[in-house]
């Protein structure tokens, strides 16, 4: 029988002679404590944040998101944020903003969470895979030039677990082949290149702020931007094409 990886030592011996001694045939608990998904550092300042907004009846886009922005804006020193449901909505909304559609190309990765990908399939584009290097396990430079073809419209680059893909060669790459990237920096908040932060010199940058991110608002997601034509575009589109939100 195939044995899971995780049970070792004298359990997976035992395994390997009873089945019925997994616990998931009805055999002792691996764990004696159930292993949580995730465990967010909630203190009084967050739980003092929450009851704020909630008393000051504005629990969906108003002065708090938009004084996100605004600190996510001096944190990375770039000109445009614009706040969202997720780091997927942020990539969806970038993408759609350059114009990005059925039958179009993007160069990503495939070691990623599910959502980078499918991103490009609701827009009708496909995305191309190319390999990772196998030390930082981010797309390989030299890997995502052989995938570039004559459909290609972007690069998207992951910045697996917060280690930041070689930046210098992935925008040499995209400047020769004039290209714009999307990085998806779901993990790397606060990551630098160089001391240069994710997004510093990209087309735009999103970020997450699920659960189990570096910081988290529950749910939520970030773009960021230099151009001023896409940040626009992205605020408008997130909120069903209205010029103006409510606050």
């Amino acid at each position: 029988m195939a044995v899971p990886w995780w049970v070792g030592g004298e359990g997976r011996i035992a395994a390997m002679s009873d089945p019925k001694g997994l616990a998931i045939s009805g055999g002792p608990p691996v764990r004696a404590e159930f292993l949580p998904f995730h465990r967010p550092s909630f203190g009084p300042e967050e739980e003092a944040e929450v009851i704020a907004a909630l008393r000051s009846g504005w629990v969906t886009m108003g002065p708090r998101s938009h004084r996100l922005e605004a600190e996510f804006r001096e944190l990375l020193d770039i000109p445009h944020a614009v706040a969202v449901s997720s780091c997927m909505a942020a990539l969806h909304l970038a993408l759609l903003g350059l114009g990005i559609g059925p039958g179009d190309e993007v160069v990503t990765t495939p070691l990623s969470f599910a959502s980078t990908a499918n991103v490009l399939v609701h827009l009708g584009a496909v995305p191309v895979f190319a390999d990772v290097e196998t030390d930082t396990l981010n797309l390989a430079p030299d890997r995502v030039a052989a995938r570039i073809g004559p459909r290609t419209k972007a690069i998207l680059p992951v910045h697996l677990h917060g280690h930041p893909c070689d930046m210098d060669a992935m925008t040499a790459l995209a400047d020769r082949h004039g290209l714009p990237i999307v990085e998806d920096a779901a993990h790397a908040i606060e990551a630098a290149f160089k001391e240069r932060r994710m997004g510093a010199d990209s087309t735009a940058a999103t970020f997450s702020f699920y659960a189990t991110k570096n910081i988290t608002t529950g749910e939520g997601g970030m773009l960021v931007t230099r151009r001023k034509d896409l940040a626009e575009r992205a605020e408008i589109l997130r909120l069903h094409g209205m010029s103006r939100d409510a606050w």
